[in-house]
């Protein structure tokens, strides 16, 4: 479930979990496929005019103007398939709660490994669903597509997440800080 080398000496396991793939692919990438049907149905329909226009036209350029079109395609095709992308981010992700700190593993072809000590998490935010899965919000990290912009991230589509909140706040205030924001 959880690697060992995470844990560090001392520390101590309260809560591990994995997310549900399909629940954490559409709070992902919901938002960039919806935009991306868009960018991508439009990018193709101004190569298809680009096109057109050229090959009706009776001056040929040198470069065939239709394939400056050709970045906004895959662009807007990557857009497109970001749930599919976060579907398998999430089958490699692993969640941990720790005396100390909050970690989000994934493993795979990009791993990536996040730490939050509990005394730096300026708030605690339970979204639960009596659907299923819920999140729990603890942090707020730049986004990738927009450095400027700060998202709330967390534990992401898990089971029982109001347990997992009330666990993670009762870390919090054994830990010494109990200066949580949200609840």
């Amino acid at each position: 479930m959880i690697d060992a080398s995470l844990i560090d000496p001392g520390e101590r396991l309260i809560w591990s979990g994995n997310p549900y793939p399909t629940r954490y692919s559409i709070r992902k990438g919901g938002y960039p496929f919806l935009f991306g049907i868009f960018f991508f149905g439009f990018s193709l329909f101004w190569i298809h005019g680009a096109y057109t226009a050229e090959s009706k036209a009776a001056n040929q350029l040198g470069f065939p103007f239709w394939m400056f079109g050709i970045p906004f395609v895959i662009v807007g095709a990557g857009m497109v398939l970001s749930p599919a992308w976060y579907f398998f981010r999430a089958v490699k992700t692993t969640y941990a709660l720790t005396d100390r700190r909050a970690i989000t593993d994934v493993s795979g072809p990009f791993p990536r490994r996040a730490s939050v000590p509990l005394t730096q998490m300026p708030f605690v935010d339970v979204r639960a669903s009596a659907q299923g899965p819920g999140t729990v919000l603890f942090r707020e990290a730049l986004a990738s597509y927009n450095k400027s912009m700060l998202q709330t991230d967390g534990f992401i589509a898990i089971p029982d997440a109001a347990r997992v909140g009330q666990m993670i706040r009762s870390a919090i205030e054994a830990a010494g800080g109990s200066r949580i924001g949200r609840s």
